[in-house]
């Protein structure tokens, strides 16, 4: 799942961004050769654009955007973490389905003269900088989903080690746990501190769920009974330890 730019991103964002960023180059580019007249290879280029990003709207960023963001609109807007992300994703609609409006009309006979724009130049160029703010609010959503340092956050008093002895910490980093397992004593509680990214958790039996947490975050539970319970994040992961897994074995106390 880790990704190829070094940021902790998963290799769906990074190859996402990377594409996003070479369409926005092909569309200037495109928009160069409708400037020397080369309006096949215009028509070519811009349509290519067009197809691919619904692709990827349909196969990467729509399914991400239903299970990490769209259950916490409008609760939590006001955090750049989903502000960013719910602008993108609305500005992005409005220039994919206007591009398909442009393409429809410029390349096609589908749609009847009344539904076609006439001075094409002013509608493309307006394609063109929207497309662009998009891919700004896109590289924006990137930053600060996997790029962005962690925020400090409030330790709950029952996190204080003095307080709680039986107490053992695991890291949520680069969509893993670590330790991806461990063995505790009964009684104990574990602590996920979620360093980058947002993720939750939760236990195969159901035992328990976490909220969604941003970098910096923090989610306990107690274990009071032997057993081995295998938990995942449900925004990354799946039951029966499927990528983003891990095991808690709890033994009983001596």
């Amino acid at each position: 799942m880790n990704g190829f730019l070094g940021t902790g991103g998963t290799f769906q964002a990074d190859l996402n961004l990377v594409l996003q960023l070479l369409m926005g180059l092909a569309l200037l580019a495109g928009w160069r050769l409708a400037r020397r007249q080369k309006f096949r290879a215009h028509m070519y280029c811009q349509s290519a654009v067009i197809a691919l990003n619904l692709v990827l709207i349909v196969m990467i960023m729509l399914p991400v955007f239903n299970r990490q963001v769209q259950p916490q609109i409008p609760e939590k807007l006001h955090r750049l973490y989903y502000g960013v992300a719910t602008t993108h994703a609305g500005l992005g609609m409005l220039a994919e389905l206007f591009g398909i409006y442009l393409v429809l009309v410029a390349a096609t006979k589908l749609l009847p003269e009344a539904l076609k724009i006439k001075k094409y130049k002013v509608w493309m160029r307006t394609e063109l900088i929207l497309w662009w703010i998009v891919l700004l609010f896109g590289i924006g959503t990137y930053y600060y989903w996997y790029g962005a340092p962690a925020q400090p956050q409030p330790v709950p008093a029952a996190s204080q080690p003095n307080l709680d002895a039986a107490r053992v910490t695991v890291k949520i980093v680069n969509f893993s746990f670590e330790p991806k397992e461990i063995t505790i004593t009964a009684g104990t509680t574990v602590e996920w501190i979620d360093e980058k990214g947002q993720h939750s958790l939760a236990a195969d039996d159901g035992s328990f769920e976490s909220d969604i947490l941003e970098a910096g975050g923090r989610f306990a539970h107690k274990y009071e009974r032997p057993g081995i319970y295998p938990y995942y994040c449900p925004l990354h992961g799946n039951k029966g330890g499927q990528e983003m897994a891990g095991t808690v074995k709890v033994e009983e106390r001596k």
